[in-house]
């Protein structure tokens, strides 16, 4: 029962730690996933804003600025002439003076600085989803590789457009329009590249954002969040698996010498019990019938069948009773118990069917499963209504063995306890149905060696049913 205990508590602490593990990683990389998203919608805005050409380059650590980009764009193939001049920091100190001082007169690139861009998107006082300041639109501005393609009012590609055309050719182009196209959206994604379409006055203007790289970082976050989550959760799982068991140690201890105690009292107990029924007997033979002896008598009987109860739990928790398991009839293994009980029933006014079809096998311990049917019949009788009826029922498939008998329902709040020991419901403390609470807990335990499951369901109007699943 302890090794139950803690296979419980061990499974909803990992249970509980995965899910918050899980909701972690997944916080981590959404808020990641989210935060790229909209920086690459915003610069998407900005360059569309722009009529599809970058706001320039940021500024260099000397306040530099790089020369301006001159493009030549062809129609129809797609191909496009890049006259960008390379330059560093020591190259050509003349060419980043030049650029600074058209930055003073305000000359850079025909207005196409990106310092003079946000000075207008700040004038018209609305920025792009996810930009909340100067700072931020000067990055977007110049994230990532992006190219523009412009298409007529069918949808054919007039020209396109790009500031590293050596990464694209026409097809790669082609193939991405067109995919655009049946998304029917104006944002969204496409593999690593986000796009943003706009209708024009001609026709469309389509902005692609290539964050290939911007994407392989967020992989690699998940990869590594994942990879990271699992580490800690083993980690974390073995520390608590060890932490239940030296918390549960002193309740094992506690419950072994429990057990230790039920099985020196029952055999304690058999030796007084013998002499007082022994005694009781010559005494009848002496005097004949008495109430009073006869009132020792069924005492005497009582609790000798609670301690061979107490016994039978004590050998099964110690281990000592070896169930012997082999395939057998179980349909005639329960007719063998059952019939007998037949003549217990008419005696006590009530009616038996049974619906036991022939030939169903299972393997297990013929004597324990024979108990176990004693056990339910004799509850059965016990608890079902004057005038009541039982009934038997064996499936084959499974197999299932179902006891039911008609009669008042064990309350909802009875029923998750009746396989405890020395349980009894309310209704039950009365001498008309005698018993001790452990016959229920002896079929617990006896399906639990056969790895087996016992299930009860009583209401009102359908009665009480037990049913036994077997492995």
């Amino acid at each position: 029962m302890i090794q139950k205990l803690q296979r419980r508590f061990t499974l909803l602490v990992l249970g509980v730690l995965l899910v918050i593990l899980a909701g972690v990683v997944f916080a981590i990389n959404y808020v990641n996933w989210k935060e790229l998203t909209d920086q690459a919608e915003a610069s998407l805005e900005l360059i569309v804003k722009n009529n599809g050409q970058r706001p320039g380059m940021m500024d260099r650590p000397d306040g530099s600025f790089p020369p301006p980009w001159a493009q030549t764009e062809s129609s129809g193939t797609g191909d496009v002439v890049l006259d960008s001049q390379d330059w560093d920091d020591g190259e050509d100190e003349d060419a980043a003076e030049d650029a600074a001082s058209d930055d003073k007169d305000d000359e850079v690139d025909g207005g196409n600085h990106y310092e003079d861009f946000i000075d207008d998107v700040l004038d018209e006082g609305a920025f792009p989803p996810g930009l909340q300041g100067r700072e931020d639109m000067a990055f977007a501005a110049n994230l990532s590789t992006y190219y523009c393609v412009h298409l007529d009012q069918q949808g054919s590609i007039l020209r396109w457009t790009s500031d590293r055309q050596d990464l694209y050719t026409d097809q790669q182009v082609a193939e991405l329009t067109r995919a655009v196209l049946e998304t029917e959206k104006d944002f969204g994604r496409v593999g690593s590249q986000f796009y943003r379409l706009k209708e024009t006055a001609s026709g469309s203007l389509l902005v692609v954002l290539d964050a290939r790289m911007e994407v392989s970082r967020a992989h690699s976050l998940l990869r590594t969040t994942v990879l990271t989550g699992l580490l800690a959760y083993l980690v974390l799982g073995l520390t608590s698996a060890l932490l239940i068991r030296r918390m549960t140690r002193p309740v094992q201890e506690a419950f072994d010498k429990q057990k230790q105690f039920v099985w020196d009292a029952s055999h304690e107990l058999k030796t007084p019990l013998a002499v007082i029924s022994a005694n009781a007997e010559v005494l009848a033979g002496e005097i004949g019938e008495n109430e009073w002896l006869g009132y020792i008598q069924s005492e005497v009987k009582r609790t000798d069948h609670l301690v061979q109860n107490l016994l039978t739990l004590a050998r099964m928790d110690k281990g000592s009773v070896e169930a012997v398991f082999r395939p057998f009839d179980l349909s005639q293994a329960v007719l063998q118990v059952a019939l007998p009980f037949e003549s217990t029933v008419f005696e006590a006014g009530k009616t038996m069917d049974l619906d036991i079809p022939d030939g169903v096998m299972v393997k297990g311990d013929q004597d324990m499963i024979q108990q176990l049917v004693v056990i339910l019949l004799s509850n059965a009788v016990k608890y079902s209504d004057d005038g009541g009826a039982i009934h038997v029922i064996l499936e084959a498939r499974g197999p299932v063995l179902k006891v039911h008998n008609t009669g008042p329902a064990i309350s909802p709040e009875v029923l998750p306890h009746i396989f405890d020991r020395f349980f009894r419901g309310d209704a039950a403390h009365n001498r008309e149905t005698p018993g001790n609470g452990l016959g229920l807990a002896i079929a617990q335990n006896i399906m639990d060696v056969h790895k087996g499951k016992i299930t009860a369901e009583s209401s009102p109007e359908a009665g009480t049913t037990f049913t036994v699943t077997f492995a």
